[in-house]
This record gives structure tokens, sequence and C-alpha cells, in this order.
């Protein structure tokens, strides 16, 4: 991130303040690659340097905003995060807040409580920010955290009894900036380190008055809520005015050398603690750390709620399921267009094959991620279903694929022979013939290039086939009754041929009677009754001839009739 942005911002509801994650900081989180998160939260009171720390533990002199006025700079949560500076295989949040104690705000000890509880929920190094002197009064500051116990639960159901929230909470760092004072000594007289001087202070009074029983209760909870404390002391950064109030715009060689050592040993003991924020004893990556903020602020809200660290691990866990199951779909989808989908249509089997194996592999990748939360395999079942749907909805889209591909190449195949039927050129004798050589090339060229063109490649043909068998059959009745009428017409004319022949035969032979008998000449005295009956019996022999083939001539028609 080139610079801070907004984590919370207020809003009111009804008549409450409501503390809301901004829209920013949700998409800027959201899309962080996994990664492991060291957080650390800035608290303290107003214009007290709070501001100042939180960039130089982001390794930086500029980022949150720094004030020189009493009027707050910092207003809600505002956060950086980017690449941890000592352990670079995981991130590092500094999270900044308002201040607490801003004398504009009325209801500010709700308020102040509110931002403590969730700064303490979400880090894992809680940096309270002070200024002046080691006293007593130091111990006041601190009178928020006894109110913790009010606040935040172990278990969902608030019985948090055997159960402790120092186990749950951050390491605390006291932070008090601006000292020149040092820890007194030991009876032995050696030096007091800050965290024995921190324990001093932390100390149980003797006495019953109500003060001595508020330090009681109130440094009981801070040793109880933070079993592990330290107390860091730095000194003031400068003495002049407008140094002090451009801290972040001086080069840090013109700070006091005690400053900056004191605030790189501090700064560096943050970095270097191997530190990551976890929750019920689970790392959380950045991915889930939207999760539980999201159910931290909904809680901390939600006056018949109170925020659980239990529920905050079953809400993170819930999430990084959620969000795993929707990587590995969106992992399966992108496979299935690299691996599948280019070669569709493809056989069946080869097709099944390859979505299982995406969809195997994205389970075994959902479980390595989060399998440890998803213990019913709730998750689990969820994401095998869903890939079932997709691997048939697969298997549809290849096959119909398939069809199309196959059913465009038997048409395209196919359409000469189409147009031949609709112009009728397979109406003749030989129609049938033609035809059946024609389709058989169809065949062959449909087989040639649908071979391999997926699980539709039988189904096209089958139903091909059946509608060329309509073809065929009409095709083949239309050229045998063509063959009958030839047949018939070719019978027919035979016998016309036959019965001309036969008639003509006869009128042959009566043009040769008549011709035998014309060259004799009547006898004398009477000859010409002879003549005369001469003639008339070959008369009557060629009338006879004329009946004889008349007679034939019908009787072969009869006989072609009946045929």
């Amino acid at each position: 991130m080139d610079h801070p942005i907004k984590l919370t911002s207020t809003r009111v509801v009804g008549d409450q303040t409501h503390v809301v994650l901004t829209a920013e900081a949700k998409r800027v989180l959201a899309d962080l690659p996994p990664r492991s998160v060291d957080i650390v939260a800035v608290m303290g009171p107003m214009r007290k340097g709070k501001s100042h720390l939180a960039n130089l533990l982001c390794k930086r002199r500029s980022g949150f905003p720094l004030g020189d006025t009493l009027k707050p700079k910092t207003k809600d949560f505002w956060f950086w995060i980017g690449t941890h500076p000592v352990q670079t295989d995981r991130y590092l949040m500094v999270v900044d807040s308002e201040g607490l104690g801003d004398y504009s705000d009325e209801e500010q000890n709700e308020k102040d409580l509110k931002y403590l509880a969730l700064a303490t929920l979400l880090s894992n190094h809680l940096v309270f920010n002070l200024q002046g002197n080691l006293d007593s009064g130091l111990v006041s500051h601190l009178r928020l955290m006894g109110d913790l116990a009010e606040r935040i639960r172990v278990q969902k159901d608030g019985n948090d009894e055997g159960n402790n929230l120092g186990d749950h909470f951050p390491e605390l760092w006291v932070v008090v900036q601006d000292t020149h004072l040092k820890p007194p000594e030991k009876d032995d007289g050696s030096p007091q380190s800050p965290d024995e001087f921190l324990e001093d202070m932390l100390e149980r009074k003797d006495g019953h008055t109500k003060a001595i029983r508020s330090h009681n209760e109130m440094t009981a909870a801070v040793k109880a809520f933070f079993p592990k404390r330290h107390l860091r002391l730095i000194p003031a950064p400068a003495i002049e005015a407008d140094v002090l109030s451009n801290l972040d715009k001086v080069d840090a060689s013109v700070l006091q050398t005690g400053y900056n050592e004191a605030v790189d040993e501090f700064t560096r003991e943050i970095w270097e603690s191997g530190q990551v924020k976890r929750v019920n004893g689970d790392e959380i990556k950045s991915t889930g750390l939207l999760y539980i903020m999201n159910y931290y602020v909904d809680a901390i809200n939600d006056p018949n709620v109170m925020p659980s660290v239990l529920g905050a691990h079953e809400a993170m866990a819930d999430g990084e399921c959620r969000r795993a199951s929707e990587e590995q779909m969106k992992t399966f989808h992108k496979t299935v267009e690299e691996t599948v989908e280019p070669l569709m249509p493809m056989d069946e089997e080869t097709c099944n094959k390859r979505i299982k194996t995406a969809a195997d592999n994205a389970v075994s990748k959902l479980f390595a991620d989060v399998g440890k939360w998803d213990k019913d395999g709730t998750w689990k079942k969820s994401l095998q279903e869903k890939l079932e749907i997709e691997r048939l909805a697969l298997l549809m889209a290849n096959g119909s694929t398939s069809h199309d591909l196959c059913d465009k190449i038997i048409k395209e195949a196919g359409q000469g022979v189409r147009q031949k039927v609709e112009r009728g050129d397979y109406n003749t004798i030989d129609g049938y013939d033609m035809y059946d050589r024609d389709m058989e090339k169809v065949y062959h060229t449909y087989k040639q290039r649908a071979s391999g063109k997926g699980p539709a490649f039988d189904k096209v043909l089958e139903t091909f086939r059946a509608t060329e068998m309509t073809w065929r059959n009409t095709i083949n009745d239309t050229a045998r009754k063509l063959k009958e009428e030839d047949r018939r017409l070719k019978e027919e004319r035979r016998r016309r041929q036959e019965a001309e022949a036969a008639a003509e035969m006869a009128a042959e032979r009566e043009r040769a009677a008549v011709a035998m008998v014309q060259p004799h000449a009547a006898p004398p005295g009477g000859g010409a009754d002879a003549a005369e009956v001469a003639a008339v019996g070959l008369y009557a022999i060629g009338q006879g001839f004329k009946a004889v083939a008349y007679l034939a001539a019908l009787a072969l028609q009869e006989t072609a009739r009946e045929n």
C-alpha cells in the first residue's frame, strides 16, 4: 500500500453509534494473496505521539496523519498493510486508532471501550501509547483494561468457566514517550528494567478503600488478560517545538540520539518477535482476516451479542472454507476452459475423464487448504455436489456440440443428394442404382469428417438413415413401377408387331394366290363360268386368310390385356 486507508467509520443506527468496515478496506483485504499476518494495533490517549509511532512501525516516517492541535487528527481506525520488514513471507499490518479520551465526544467512554475491545481482538501486538513520567498515574491510564472482561468472551454462549481470556489476548506493549526519568533501582542497587518496573506498578496494594479496590481490580485484570506484557521508555525526539510538530517531515538525523536508538530497538523487537495473528490457536491468513473483522464489528454493534474468540474462530473457519470452495470452483472452471472445452466435441469417455481429473484436483486442494476446519466434511461434500452438477452439464454440452457438428457434416455431405431428390432426378428406371451410389459417397464422406467428433456420431447417423430410408423406399418403389410399365409397354409393342407381321404374311399369301390365277385364260364356250368359279374360290381363300389373321391379332391383343 502506498498510504494508510480508513479501516472503520461510524454511523448512527437508531439511537446507537455503530462501527462499520469501509468498502475500500474490504476491497484491499479481499484482494490480498493469502499469507500470515503480524498485526500491530496502536492505542492510547489523543495527542501523545501515537500516529507517529504507528508510522515508525510501518518502517515509514509519514503516512498516518499527525496533528499539532488539541483536536485529534485520527478518527476511527486506519491501517497500513505490506510486506513484513523482517519476515518477508508474511504481512505486517499496523492499525492506528482514534485517540482515547476525545474531549469533543460526550459518549467517549463507551466508544473507547468499543475501540479497545476491537483493537485487542484484532491484534497480536497491542501497543498502548502514553506520554509523561513514570508515576502512579501511569497505571490509571490502563483503567479501560479492567472492563474488557465485560465486553469479550471466549465461548459463544458466554459460559467462560475454565477459560482464560489471557490465552487469546495479544502481547501488550506499554510505551511511554517523552519520559526523562528512569525506573528506580532495586533494593540491591542494581538498575531495574522497564518490565520489572511495570510489574511493580501492577502489584496489589493493601487496604480496603474504594481507590485501592479499584486499583487492585484493574491491575488484576491487566495481569490476567495480558500475561505477556512489556514496558518500553522512549525519550523526547527533540526539544524544538517546530521539530516536534513536524516529526513526519524532518530527517531522523535532527532528532535526539537517545530517541532514535529507543525507537529502533522497540520497532525491531516487534518485527523480530516472529508472532502472527491467531484465533483459538489457528494461524490467520490475510484471506481470513476480513471474516473475523466482520464478525467482531457485527458483535460489538449488537447490544444482545458479545464478541467471543470461538465465535470469531467459527466465522473465520466458515469464511475460509467458503473462500477456498469458491477458489477451487474458479480453478476448476479455468482448467475446464483450458483442457476440456477447446477440445469439444470429444468422445464421452475422454471428456468425462478430463472433467473428473479437474474435479478431483479441486477437492484435494480444498482439503489441503481448509480440511482442518471442515472437520465434518460439509464443505467438501458441498463442493463435490457442485462439481458433479458441472460434470453432467459439461458432458451434456459436449454431446450437444457433437450433435451440432455431426449434423452439420452430414447435412453438408448429403446436400447434393437432397437437391436431386427434390428435383426428381432419381425418378427414372435407373434412379435407384444412381441414388444408392450417391448415398455410399455421402456415408463415406460423413465417416471421414465426423469420426472422433464425439458421442453424437452414431445417433446423428442413425437419424439421417431414418430420413434417408424414406427417400430410398420412395425412389426404389418409383423405379420398380417404372420398370414394370416399361416391361408392359415393350410386351404390347412385341405383340402388336407380331400381329402386324402375321397380317402382313396373310396379305402376302393372298397376293400370291391372286397372282397365280390371273395368268390362265378361260376355255372356249363356257370357259367364262369356270374362270369365275376359280376367281370366286381364290377370293374365298383370301378372305379366309384375312379372317384367320384378324382372329390371331385379336387373340394377341386379348392376351396382352390379361397380362
